[in-house]
């Protein structure tokens, strides 16, 4: 397993502020779960439940408070069971944060990264709940705009999709390139190449070499725009339960 990073940016007076202010609501702070380039990521408990804290770097919330609220206004539209549920917004004593909803799983990098192996009847169970999850988001007018194996949380049958910190509204995406279809076509890629029923060598993988139909590597290049791009999830729903969900005849 993967050790937590440190959590430079809380150390010292700044955590005992944070832990006093988590106080006033109930809070709890459990452990450090992670840190990025925006800020850090904790586990927390109220009573008997424990919870996600994403509370960002003060810097950041000097200079673009506004823009990381989009993330509590997306989180607060959403109501899907793979989606972490957005319990409180943190914003007080100089941090701003939000309290969500403990999703179940490991994440897809760190299986990977433990050189888990994916079957294919795996993979396309989590392609399957993955294109129904964006496909929802897109019916709501959401892109999540970073679909990759470390926002994608897997517990063997049940998957959650995490951190919308770069979420936004659906724009008119440049006709070759839309960030959702090529990170779940990008996704797919690393998943298949840990699944040895997909891959023929673990030698100079490549799409072309994937162990599938052609109907299914037609679809996963549309995700990529290597091939026509996709315009919507309607035809990527469809596509992908014809070429990898029905049975042969």
């Amino acid at each position: 397993m993967k050790t937590p990073y440190p959590l430079t940016r809380l150390s010292g007076k700044r955590l005992r502020s944070l832990r006093g202010a988590l106080a006033l609501d109930g809070f709890v702070l459990v452990k450090p779960l992670g840190q990025g380039r925006f800020g850090s990521c904790l586990l927390v408990s109220r009573e008997t439940s424990n919870y996600v804290l994403k509370v960002f770097n003060p810097n950041d919330v000097k200079r673009r408070k506004e823009k990381l609220t989009r993330e509590s206004k997306l989180l607060k539209r959403i109501d899907h069971p793979a989606i972490p549920k957005l319990i409180q917004v943190l914003d007080r004593d100089g941090f701003y944060g939000l309290v969500m909803e403990q999703m179940p799983g490991q994440s897809l990098a760190d299986l990977l990264e433990w050189d888990y192996a994916f079957s294919k009847t795996e993979i396309t169970a989590i392609m399957t709940q993955l294109i129904a999850v964006m496909a929802y988001l897109a019916g709501l007018n959401i892109s999540h705009r970073d679909i990759k194996t470390d926002n994608i949380l897997w517990t063997g049958a049940q998957l959650s999709l995490i951190d919308f910190g770069t979420a936004s509204g659906m724009s008119r995406f440049n006709s070759r390139f839309n960030p959702d279809f090529w990170g779940i076509g990008d996704v797919f890629l690393r998943l298949a190449a840990n699944c040895d029923e997909m891959t023929n060598s673990s030698n100079d993988f490549s799409l072309a070499q994937l162990d599938v139909k052609p109907a299914q590597r037609e679809f996963i290049q549309r995700l990529l725009c290597i091939d026509k791009p996709y315009q919507d999830f309607l035809s990527v729903t469809e596509d992908f339960n014809h070429a990898w969900l029905k049975k042969a005849d």
